[in-house]
């Protein structure tokens, strides 16, 4: 005879062997089959891919396709229209092809966003670390220095280290240059990150892997950069990939001010800041640079929603 309760035996059964399947399968699988999943954050992410390649390509691109310099003028042909053979989108008052020095601009203000994320993920990842692996005075002396720097308006910050940035130290920090802007943006933003992984830190340091890797003796060294590191990573990309839209829109207010990439370099700050005066003359020279900030800032914010989401394991756990 069947029996009629083997069928509901065998479902149980059946689904948490499904469900032992997937955890067999490890947290970055899944989190990378959970980040593939999301079809609108991962084409944000190629988006993102695409601006990183066509700003490394800038030379070649200038060279092969657009025929132009970013620099050199041409004064007979200012003010030209989009959608000419010559200038695809238009000239600028300098008679420069709006094409070739938004490329370059991508390419300036890309460097800026990510060299400014991996100075600020040094210094704020330390930080964090180092205040809430040891606690006691350091943690003390260490998020009081973050509370000065988080308690200050970061544009005020801003404009006084870039007024003062020439006169600091042996070596002078121009801040029209890309790397010294980096550092200087760099310097104000890792007080957000240092207070994260603080907190992500204080939760891990406690677990029962942690205690019995210190039980066998392990160094404070190797338990920071062997266990504890690799249980933070994830927060600290996460953290990082959100900043960058943010980034890329100070850089930008910074060039709009005056303090920022210093021109005929080009970058997309600057280029919707020497386009204001002729805003109604010629619209597309304010449109287009600030669309290719618009959609940047848009597809990294949406890019790092869905890595979060991807990689968190308490959001995954959720659900």
């Amino acid at each position: 005879m069947l029996d009629p309760t083997a069928g509901a035996i065998e479902a149980p059964v059946a689904q948490s062997i499904g469900r032992a399947g997937r955890r067999a399968r490890g947290y970055w699988a899944e989190s990378w089959e959970r980040l593939y999943s999301d079809r609108i954050g991962f084409a944000c992410g190629l988006l993102i891919l695409l601006f990183g390649v066509l700003a490394l390509a800038a030379p070649l691109l200038s060279a092969v396709v657009t025929h132009h310099d970013p620099v050199r003028q041409n004064l007979a042909n200012t003010f030209a229209l989009p959608g000419q053979f010559t200038f695809p989108l238009g000239s600028d008052e300098l008679g420069r092809d709006t094409l070739t020095r938004l490329i370059y601009g991508a390419r300036v203000s890309l460097l800026v966003a990510y060299l400014t994320v991996i100075l600020a993920l040094i210094i704020g990842g330390s930080v964090g670390m180092l205040a809430g692996y040891f606690g006691g005075w350091l943690d003390t002396v260490l998020m009081r220095v973050v509370d000065m720097v988080l308690s200050i308006p970061s544009i005020y910050l801003l404009i006084l280290l870039t007024a003062l940035a020439p006169r600091i130290g042996p070596v002078s920090l121009n801040p029209g240059n890309p790397y010294s802007l980096a550092v200087i943006i760099a310097l104000v933003s890792w007080g957000s990150l240092a207070r994260l992984v603080r907190a992500d830190v204080l939760s891990v340091k406690e677990r029962d892997f942690m205690l019995a890797t210190r039980s066998l003796g392990a160094s404070n060294w190797r338990l920071m950069s062997r266990h504890l590191l690799p249980n933070v990573l994830a927060v600290m990309v996460v953290a990082a990939s959100l900043q960058v839209g943010a980034i890329i829109v100070t850089e930008a207010a910074l060039d709009f001010i005056g303090l920022g990439i210093t021109p005929p370099t080009a970058s997309w700050g600057n280029m919707l800041s020497n386009s204001q005066v002729y805003f109604y003359h010629s619209l597309w020279l304010v449109i287009l640079p600030g669309l290719a900030i618009f959609v940047t800032v848009l597809a990294m914010n949406v890019f790092g929603n869905t890595v979060r989401d991807a990689f968190d394991p308490r959001l995954r756990e959720m659900r």
